[in-house]
């Protein structure tokens, strides 16, 4: 085995010290870990380039961030953020100078498409005495440009703009990232294995969830999308969260799991989306989501490689705990994605087997005999494996676990796409394909037959859904009233309210889980 060079013996020692921050053995080694990490920066200076987007102290980070990511890092970064034009230079054609041409005078582009002038330098040129970086001042020829943001976003996300982050002295970079923590829990040992029985686990397990104010709110917002943009990743629901509706969870053992929900123009239809960030002893150690709809809950969990030694499945049974308890899931889905369909990480982790051994077994009935059949032949194999040709068998089905102990073959899933596809055909056939019509349509005529006028203004975005519901018209008053509250919840500040009453509502339910 060759010796390390000195760049990978920092990484190598930089994720040591991070796992050590996050599950300290004692105040001792504790401080001796924040000593350390506080100086890493200096040694990292004489090999910085080898370690782009590592996210240590000192070094650069690089990615094409999406829109709203972008504005936030220009925000909340300054000249730390800009575009990356070495790396844009190498595109085969100049995107942004076509984004331009959108936004300028009609007479600015007699020398914006001058081929002798790139867009780096018509930029250049353009804000001269400007003090805004490039990508402040272009991030703000999109917002005044006269086109709504969702075509800005895509404007901005057609260029795959390279964006370059100094994350010299950062407090926000990997090395530096903690949290505020009241009290550190100190880690005698650490918690490797898997609970003997995980559904009961997860049904014992009880901590209050508390709704945070919006500032503290935005302090785990940002520490959640800080830590995410440095490792590739830009999850829906962080780069959207709500600081309305953003919860934290003390689940034990020095871990909070907080909890976001969506923005109002993001939210999905009868799913609620939540996001969540993983921190332990103040540090980030990793992200979750679940989407609810009814008693189910599409749940994910990723933890950081540099902590995947420490309490990985203890974390998931807390996450698993806190939907079930707070949120009224009892089905447990874990999409195939997360176990390896077109997902390499997951074929190398093994990760069909982690939640296989939790209780989680295949909704198809063929991959879950094949299943059956490999875990009796592995049982009778010591040391034997599933090679990855098995791995990426099993990982054609979604996997379920009923905390209720309903076998997986009994299981019945909401299925989202029908019900799309059914509004789909309602509006084709019942407004001729006009959408801009058949909502405000939908939704006045709705009003009337609920005996709620505010739903005509409100256009609720499960207005066609309800459409769909053909004996509406004969329900109770009271059934009425109950749906136009799960619409209007909907639209409220938080989602919460709308699980819950749409929980309650039998018909309804009945309505959804009978027909799609």
């Amino acid at each position: 085995m060759r010796p390390l060079t000195r760049a990978e013996a920092l990484q190598a020692r930089h994720d040591a010290l991070c796992f050590a921050r996050a599950f300290p053995r004692n105040a001792a080694a504790l401080r001796r870990t924040l000593k350390e990490l506080a100086g890493f920066e200096r040694g990292v200076r004489p090999v910085r380039d080898e370690l782009d987007n590592s996210g240590i102290a000192g070094t650069s980070y690089r990615y094409p961030f999406n829109y709203r990511m972008a504005q936030w890092l220009a925000s909340r970064y300054g000249r730390a953020v800009t575009i990356d034009w070495p790396a844009y230079r190498r595109h085969e054609w100049d995107e942004i100078a076509g984004v331009l041409s959108l936004c300028v005078a009609w007479a600015e582009n007699e020398g914006l498409d001058d081929d002798d002038t790139p867009s780096w330098d018509w930029i250049a040129l353009a804000k001269k005495g400007d003090r805004r970086t490039d990508l402040q001042w272009l991030l703000g020829m999109l917002e005044r440009g006269g086109v709504m943001p969702e075509v800005q976003r895509y404007l901005f996300e057609s260029t795959s703009l390279p964006l370059v982050w100094d994350l010299a002295g950062s407090p926000d970079s990997i090395t530096h990232a903690r949290l505020p923590v009241k009290r550190v829990f100190y880690h005698r040992e650490i918690l490797s294995g898997r609970p003997p029985d995980f559904s009961r686990a997860v049904l014992e397990a009880r901590s209050d969830l508390r709704l945070l104010k919006p500032a503290a709110a935005d302090r785990y917002i940002d520490a959640a999308r800080a830590a995410l943009s440095q490792r590739e990743r830009e999850f829906h629901v962080i780069v959207h969260a709500n600081r309305d509706e953003t919860y934290r969870y003390d689940a034990g053992r020095g871990l909070e799991i907080i909890v976001f929900g969506l923005v109002r123009p993001q939210r999905l239809t009868l799913e609620a989306d939540y996001g969540a960030i993983l921190v332990k002893n103040g540090v980030p150690i990793g992200y979750a989501y679940a989407a609810v709809v009814l008693d189910q809950a599409d749940i994910g969990i990723n933890v950081f490689p540099t902590y995947r030694a420490g309490e990985s499945t203890w974390t998931f049974t807390q996450l698993a705990a806190l939907f079930h308890q707070h949120f009224g899931a009892r089905k447990l889905i874990m999409r195939r994605y997360q176990v390896g369909w077109q997902n390499p990480e997951g074929i190398d982790a093994g990760s069909f087997w982690f939640y296989y051994k939790l209780g989680f077994r295949p909704l198809d009935a063929g991959v879950r005999r094949t299943a059956a059949a490999e875990a009796e032949r592995l049982a009778r194999r010591k040391g034997a494996r599933s090679d990855p040709a098995m791995l990426r068998r099993l990982a054609r089905s979604d996997m379920v676990l009923s905390l209720d102990g309903t076998p997986p073959e009994r299981c019945r899933q909401v299925d989202l796409r029908k019900i799309g596809l059914a509004v789909t055909r309602l509006i084709e056939k019942r407004f001729g394909g006009d959408r801009a019509a058949a909502v405000p349509t939908i939704a006045a005529r709705l009003a009337r037959t609920l005996g709620v006028p505010r739903l005509a203004t409100a256009l609720p975005r499960i207005a066609p859904v309800a459409a769909l519901i053909p004996d509406l018209a004969r329900w109770s008053p009271a059934e009425k009233r109950r749906l136009a509250a799960i619409m209007l919840a909907k639209e409220g500040k938080r989602e919460g309210p709308f699980l819950l009453a749409m929980r309650r509502h039998d018909r309804f339910k009945r309505f959804i889980t009978s027909r799609f």
